[in-house]
């Protein structure tokens, strides 16, 4: 049959690569992990998942070689300031170069598939300025009922509100904004639409390419509840797909890359603002 055509495979392949890594980042001590020290599972799995994701991108990279100068370009600008914000959270260059790299290889190798992908494809920033302003200020707009959720459920875990200031907000709300909708989205999406490109009108391939860039995303944020409190980390797991994962994934597909990372910036930037 068609559905097991190789696109597929590279599919499948991609959710059993991670459910992998996810099983044993639960099922291995973090003291186990001998090149790099981690605090929690979330931040290991966060990293072993970025650097399966860079290295995937430098096999495309390696394999195409048809990279755009635009891309090289906006893929630097991008990686600067995912850094720049890592930076200033965390004052660690190495944090920083890290996100930076994995950003920029990410991104051009999502941008390369999509230049040899008849549909369906992301634009990234390929519109004019003041398109690009319109739907920037349309993912601020349209997440704003999704931050005052996220907030509301912050607050009625803490009982508390410590304002912070709005431009070191602004600026640490960069980071997520920018890295997780190009790393686990954007570059995901791209090798899935590039796969199945034949099969593009498929309802199937729709679903598929969208809980690749959400379900996995998600979990990321959940093995340290998951391990101390499962019923939560699936009530959390489900919530956060349906309200905030997948409102990303749709917007960029149906619109572009900038009105999903505005999207997912101003919900940062609200959560950061507050104090959460």
């Amino acid at each position: 049959m068609k559905t097991y055509s190789p696109g597929w495979v590279g599919i499948i392949g991609i959710a059993l690569v991670y459910a992998v890594l996810y099983v044993l980042n639960l099922m291995l001590p973090l003291a186990s992990s001998p090149t790099f020290h981690y605090n929690n599972y979330t931040t290991r799995i966060w990293s072993w998942s970025e650097f399966a994701l860079a290295g995937a991108a430098l096999v495309v990279l390696f394999m195409r070689r048809q990279v755009a100068v635009r891309a090289i370009v906006l893929a630097f600008v991008l990686a600067l300031l995912s850094g720049a914000s890592i930076y200033l959270r965390t004052h660690g260059i190495v944090d920083a170069g890290q996100e930076g790299a994995v950003v920029f290889l990410t991104f051009l190798a999502g941008a390369t598939l999509f230049q040899q992908t008849q549909s369906p494809t992301i634009t990234a920033f390929q519109s004019t300025s003041a398109n690009v302003i319109r739907s920037v200020l349309f993912g601020i707009f349209a997440a704003i009922p999704l931050a005052a959720i996220n907030n509301l459920f912050f607050y009625l875990n803490s009982e508390t509100i410590i304002f912070t200031d709005g431009l070191t907000s602004a600026l640490l709300a960069l980071s997520p904004g920018i890295s997780e909708e190009i790393i686990f989205r954007y570059f995901i999406i791209a090798l899935c639409a590039h796969w199945l490109q034949s099969k593009s009108k498929h309802g199937l391939v729709f679903w598929a390419m969208i809980c690749l860039a959400v379900v996995p995303h998600s979990l990321n944020h959940l093995p340290d509840l998951f391990l101390t409190n499962p019923a939560m980390a699936v009530f959390l797991l489900t919530a956060t797909c349906l309200l905030f994962g997948l409102p990303m994934a749709v917007l960029q597909v149906k619109r572009n890359l900038e009105t999903a990372i505005a999207f997912h910036w101003f919900i940062d930037f609200a959560r950061f603002l507050f104090g959460y």
